[in-house]
């Protein structure tokens, strides 16, 4: 099996595509997963908690591999990815038109918060999009594909050397993934140039959590469940 998938990627291309595509396989299976739970009497909720798991799973199955991860931000740098991330976020919730990707007919169920188990899926929801989808999609996005695009062996590019047009493509890729498309794509501006300016992911990935976690306090308590 190794064989098999070193013909097509290497452990490196590995490690950061597939947490990613895992999350992402699920998601497309969602409704025959939700069909399967609910013959075991599972709430639908469950489907979110399974691509997180599968996530997971395979980040701590790859940590060994993720060089990237064994640099810390500095202080400074950790403020900036902070008060990056809530200037994404702000950005997500503007009024975007139609036209944008805005959300101006799309109308969503609320989760349920009324028993014990509600409030258990509420917060599976809210980490998992917190803390385990930042990650995934800084490893895949920024970390592995900006680099690919620059070259094949895109260990060897450096984050500081990555071109205007692997940001520029790899952003709008990333905002192909999201509903909000133009948001998604200012998004991935600020990330990946968040990645290029320090070379330390976890820069990108804090200012992606901290906008993804504003996020949900926003959809959570502000009624926005649109957003998710």
């Amino acid at each position: 099996m190794t064989a098999l998938l070193d013909s097509f990627f290497n452990r490196h291309e590995r490690a950061r595509i597939f947490p990613f595509a895992g999350f992402i396989l699920l998601l497309a299976l969602e409704p025959l997963l939700a069909a399967g739970l609910a013959t075991l009497h599972i709430a639908v909720e469950a489907t979110y908690l399974l691509r997180c798991a599968l996530a997971l799973g395979l980040l701590l199955y790859y940590c060994r591999d993720y060089h990237e991860l064994r640099v810390t931000p500095t202080f400074n740098q950790a403020l900036l990815a902070l008060l990056a991330g809530w200037v994404v976020f702000l950005l997500w919730v503007a009024p975007y038109p139609g036209w944008l990707g805005g959300h101006v007919t799309l109308s969503a169920a609320a989760m349920p918060m009324q028993t014990a188990t509600d409030i258990f899926w509420l917060i599976c929801r809210w980490s998992g999009s917190a803390l385990v989808v930042p990650v995934i999609e800084e490893l895949f996005w920024r970390s592995y594909l900006m680099r690919r695009i620059d070259g094949t062996d895109f260990m060897a590019v450096s984050p500081a050397h990555v071109t205007a047009y692997a940001i520029a493509l790899s952003s709008v890729l990333f905002a192909v993934e999201h509903q909000l498309w133009f948001a998604g794509l200012l998004a991935g501006l600020v990330y990946a140039w968040l990645y290029r300016q320090f070379q330390v992911l976890w820069v990108s990935i804090l200012a992606h959590v901290t906008t993804n976690a504003m996020l949900g306090v926003w959809v959570v308590y502000g009624g926005h469940w649109q957003y998710w």
